[in-house]
């Protein structure tokens, strides 16, 4: 208070010497008179040019008469604490401002958008979030699970392949992330993989097994109403162990592809929409587990890649985009592999590969080189005895994630992608039992992804739902 009393008087005797125009060589000037009258408390003082100037400050108005004509001016007084004035002491503010550089500002003018967190309903690039899953029973031993829309509700749906039951079931969602009833279709002996392709190019996909004891796959066509209907079994080569379906021919019809374990084949089953008329074979290492199609060498065609377990290798057959596979290269995959997926993960241009290695606990990647082989394997750890994998951009950063589904940890782990081809540590998750295969999805239709597993220690499928 001292303070504002003294610096009003300055002003009062400032403006009574005829305003002060920085000249102190003696000019003169008429000084018309100065009235003020101080109040109690003086917060602001405003005198303006050429009339009179009233400010009320909590107590008796304070006139003051013009001097010489000039500019106005205007000053504010402010109370520490207040927005753009000085912080209190601790660097404190009144609520609702913060301390920026010793003057309370508004916080909505400093401070950056929350960072997302799980749970907050807001998808961001950064986050990998699931909620704890919801356990299905779908079966006895389920080992693999396929999504798709089978009733062409909106809705994705869940098949799994159960290999004690000789069936497969499925399950259509609700788009809620629930599931309707269980129903069940027969397929042959000990069903060991399950794919939802579009065999005849009608929009509805279908669904199909690979079979490890009665070495053939099983056809269920749908008939756009989410009835399923059995085709004949399609004989292929010893134990059956996975199937993958994709055009290899640039027909618009999926075709399928299976990988025999037994016999060290592929067998290439290319569809005319009505069924599969010349099954043709293709030798692979040793033992393969897994099969991906990918173009490896950059020529537009789709090439296959197998995961060859007894042999510890990879061999890629490459494609004329006709459907006819070339004989394979073989290149080390680092350790008996198990599952392979393939994607360009570096953005390169050249399609790498990730191999999972049940023994090590670890995925390994291999670089491409757009010739159909592959340079050294990296490891990352991952979670005991994975199995099944999924690349897919989980996080919606652009880059490509590592999913896996860890069979003695009961978990499944995610690694993010940094785009330029290396992964971060494992984030696992709990799901059921010996987890054999992941799949994504979004069940309740949030535009987030969603996953689930196929538990063959329980006869359960884990849905995780994810948690934006």
């Amino acid at each position: 208070m001292a303070f504002l009393k003294r610096y009003f008087l300055a002003l009062s005797a400032l403006a009574a010497c005829g305003g002060g125009d920085g000249d102190d060589t003696g000019a003169t000037g008429t000084t018309p008179t100065s009235t003020m009258t101080m109040a109690s408390t003086a917060v602001d003082m405003t005198t303006t040019s050429g009339g009179e100037s009233t400010t009320t400050t909590g107590g008796e108005p304070t006139t003051v008469e013009p001097t010489t004509a000039g500019t106005s001016t205007t000053m504010t007084v402010c109370s520490d604490g207040q927005e753009d004035c000085p912080c209190l002491p601790l660097a404190t503010c009144f609520p609702g401002l913060m301390c920026v550089e010793g003057v309370c500002v508004g916080m909505e003018a400093t401070s950056e958008p929350p960072p997302p967190m799980c749970g907050d309903g807001q998808p961001g690039p950064a986050e990998v979030c699931f909620k704890p899953f919801v356990p299905l029973g779908m079966g006895s031993g389920p080992i693999s699970v396929a999504v798709a829309d089978f009733n062409k509700d909106g809705n994705d749906d869940i098949a799994c392949a159960n290999n004690m039951t000789n069936n497969v079931t499925v399950r259509t969602g609700k788009g809620d992330g629930g599931f309707n009833a269980l129903s069940a279709l027969g397929v042959g002996m000990g069903p060991y993989a399950a794919a939802a392709p579009d065999l005849n190019n009608d929009g509805a996909p279908d669904l199909v097994t690979a079979n490890i004891t009665s070495n053939d796959v099983t056809v269920y066509l749908n008939n756009g109403a989410g009835m399923l209907a059995p085709a004949p079994a399609i004989p292929v080569g010893a134990q059956a162990r996975h199937v993958v379906a994709t055009d290899l021919n640039g027909d618009d019809l999926d075709d399928l592809v299976v990988a025999n374990y037994m016999d060290n084949t592929l067998t290439i089953l290319i569809g005319d929409g009505v069924g599969f008329p010349a099954p043709a074979g293709v030798g692979v290492g040793t033992g393969p587990t897994w099969v991906a199609v990918g173009d490896m060498n950059g020529d537009g065609s789709q090439d296959l890649v197998s995961a060859n377990y007894g042999a510890s290798s990879l061999s890629v057959s490459l494609g004329n985009g006709l459907g006819n596979f070339g004989p394979p290269t073989t290149s080390p995959a680092g350790g008996q592999i198990y599952a392979v997926a393939v994607a360009d993960l570096n953005g390169d241009g050249d399609t790498d590969a990730v191999v999972t290695i049940p023994a090590a606990g670890q995925v390994f990647v291999l670089q491409g080189n757009g010739l159909g082989g592959f340079g050294g394997a990296i490891p990352y750890p991952c979670g005991a005895d994975p199995i099944g994998l999924v690349l897919h951009d989980l996080t919606g950063d652009g880059a490509i994630d590592v999913i896996v589904a860890n069979r003695g940890a009961n978990t499944v782990s995610v690694l993010r992608g940094n785009g330029n081809g290396g992964f971060s540590a494992p984030e696992a998750f709990p799901v059921g039992a010996a987890p054999h295969v992941v799949a994504v999805g979004d069940f309740n239709k949030d535009g987030a992804v969603d996953l689930v597993t196929a538990n063959n220690g329980d006869s359960t499928v884990s849905v995780l739902l994810a948690d934006p």
